[in-house]
């Protein structure tokens, strides 16, 4: 059986109460409530450039006319990659089509396989991977080395705690080393696929 994680490693939740005239000015509020991640592919921002490098998505295209009067509605807008933005961009269907980021329905749909790449497991699921391009392998590059950042981060704290005796110093010199060969890997890897 394949492991499935979900694609997104905290689901985001709109909690932003307050009414503003332009949707450009949730901009804050969407970047905490999407814990600074896409909400379609779960890319931190910070590999974009930060809040200036994302961009808001209408959920429901403000350029379809019915869906007009949800232009300034906090609930239709979602915080998202630029990648992920112009891909689903005026794209509309009723049935079967986008599912919104914030519900739980999403992990239903779409996942990741034990090496970050998003998935799909369900016809509405594919329809949503093909449409907003999830295929990319900077979403997989990405998410892999969120996971090496995390896994150095534990390393340097095991390499404190070995300061204080010998024992484990190479072991974990050689985990460290490990370590940063994946990330130059997928950091040149990452660098070929823009």
């Amino acid at each position: 059986m394949v492991n499935k994680l979900n694609v997104q490693e905290v689901k985001p939740q709109r909690t932003c109460q307050t009414k503003k005239t332009r949707y450009s000015a949730y901009k804050l509020e969407l970047r905490e409530d999407f814990n600074n991640r896409c909400g379609y592919c779960d890319d931190e921002d910070y590999h974009a450039g930060g809040k200036s490098g994302y961009q808001i998505d209408h959920f429901k295209p403000k350029s379809i006319p019915r869906f007009e009067v949800l232009e300034h509605d906090y609930s239709n807008l979602v915080y998202s990659c630029p990648y992920c933005n112009r891909a689903k961009w005026n794209k509309w269907k009723d049935s079967n089509g986008f599912i919104d980021p914030c519900s739980t329905e999403y992990k239903q749909h779409l996942c990741r396989d034990k090496h970050g790449k998003i998935c799909h497991t369900t016809k509405q699921g594919k329809y949503i991977f093909t449409e907003l391009n999830l295929g990319l392998k900077r979403h997989e590059i990405l998410w892999i080395i969120r996971k090496i950042e995390v896994q150095k981060c534990e390393l340097e704290v095991r390499i404190q705690m070995l300061k204080k005796g010998h024992a484990g110093r190479l072991k974990a010199l050689e985990q460290f080393l490990e370590i940063q060969n994946l990330v130059d890997k997928y950091t040149r890897s990452f660098r070929d696929s823009i």
